[in-house]
């Protein structure tokens, strides 16, 4: 991975291969047989993640017999690989997962309606994530927003990101599209190159074609906090946002994917070179000797002991700009009951990805130095209103 620091962004970008990636179930198969050769289309996976520093995610658009019908310990085995296969992401619809899931997984399941039964409690406990979507299109956390169905049936299109580029919010006031631009078109440019190279080399993986026409870039934003804390406008921001992600479509000529960006890393340079540099959006950063460093997403940063909602922190104005929903990772200092969780969600408007931490899950890296995650008891408990013992209206005598 090839990164470049400028001035209020960040990017990163693959040497000779895309960023990043998405392909369904459906186009994989008809590569390779997932319900023959599990094992060769886990290969075929691993030598895709292997190639995209920015991660690949498996949209999975076919039967779920695909994987229930196969002998039970091919299946556990094929379902481990795909939850943990470095650099892969899971991405479902069908219910029936739930009850296949034996562990933690990186696994994100897609529905309008909040996960229930074996699912949700699979979900409370963290062993997946929720991404709460109704349309045709997959939001993908920390990719991308993938194309909504095929032409010609119900498959998924695949995609592919030339690379991220990562910016606090209070830097688009101040940045130039038109440089910012120029900088992504050389870095295109290189990653380009590089790619027809290990194309002409047989050194890409030949089952799955790259499709250049469906590559594009993930301009992703971050430090939400900060900027409402100096007074910052979400509706100006949302049209600043849209303005630069039309700038970068003309002038790119390929997609454009406004995210928020939870990466703590990021946050933590951009921070850092803000509060040196004396950049204008350095407001609301911690001051010496505390380490400055922006908060990932447009929430309350998830190592903080914080109230739930503002660890959820989704500006409206915002919704209909990202085509990704943020992913918000909540600790808990226990695995939350479903009622309690039906009721404090239908207070969000809009609802962020949720994806839950118990104590007996380790949070997230990287773990950087100054910014530790708080123990889980340290945040407060999401109680369940069924538990709770009324008054009794009349005292014993």
């Amino acid at each position: 991975m090839k990164v470049f620091e400028g001035r209020g962004f960040l990017l990163r970008t693959g040497l000779d291969a895309p960023f990043g990636g998405w392909l369904g179930a459906r186009q994989l198969d008809a590569s390779v047989s997932i319900r023959s050769a599990p094992w060769e289309a886990l290969r075929t996976l691993a030598d895709l993640a292997r190639l995209m520093p920015g991660g690949l995610a498996l949209l999975w658009d076919a039967p779920a017999a695909w994987i229930t019908e196969l002998p039970p310990e091919v299946r556990a085995g094929f379902l481990k690989g795909l939850g943990h296969l470095p650099g892969l992401t899971l991405h479902l619809r069908d219910e029936r997962f739930g009850a296949l899931l034996q562990e933690p997984a990186a696994v994100w399941h897609h529905s309008p309606r909040l996960p229930s039964g074996a699912l949700g409690l699979a979900w409370r406990q963290g062993w997946l994530g929720w991404v709460p979507e109704t349309g045709p299109g997959w939001s993908l956390p920390g990719l991308g927003a993938a194309g909504g169905e095929h032409p010609d049936g119900d498959d998924a299109v695949a995609g592919f990101l030339w690379g991220e580029a990562v910016l606090p919010l209070g830097a688009l006031e101040h940045l130039d599209p038109a440089e910012l631009a120029a900088v992504l078109a050389e870095h295109q440019a290189q990653a380009e190159q590089g790619l027809s190279q290990r194309i002409g080399a047989d050194a890409w993986p030949a089952r799955i074609p790259f499709q250049r026409r469906r590559t594009g870039w993930r301009v992703a934003f971050l430090g939400g906090r900060e900027f409402q804390l100096s007074g910052g406008s979400w509706e100006r921001a949302a049209d600043l946002a849209r303005d630069l992600a039309r700038h970068l479509e003309t002038a790119l000529r390929c997609p454009i994917h406004l995210a928020a960006s939870a990466d703590l890393a990021a946050a933590s340079s951009l921070g850092q070179q803000a509060m040196w540099e004396g950049l204008p959006w350095r407001n609301a950063l911690p001051l010496p000797p505390a380490l400055p460093c922006f908060t990932p997403g447009l929430g309350a940063d998830p190592r903080e002991p914080s109230p739930l909602e503002a660890r959820c922190g989704f500006p409206g104005p915002m919704a209909p700009v990202l085509g990704e929903l943020p992913a918000a990772l909540l600790r808990v200092p226990g695995v939350p009951m479903e009622g309690a969780v039906g009721i404090f969600l239908a207070g969000l408007e809009p609802m962020p990805a949720i994806r839950w931490l118990p104590p007996d899950l380790p949070p997230p890296g990287p773990f950087l130095p100054g910014r530790a995650w708080a123990q889980a008891k340290a945040y407060p408990a999401l109680a369940d209103p069924t538990q709770v013992q009324q008054p009794r209206l009349f005292d014993d005598c």
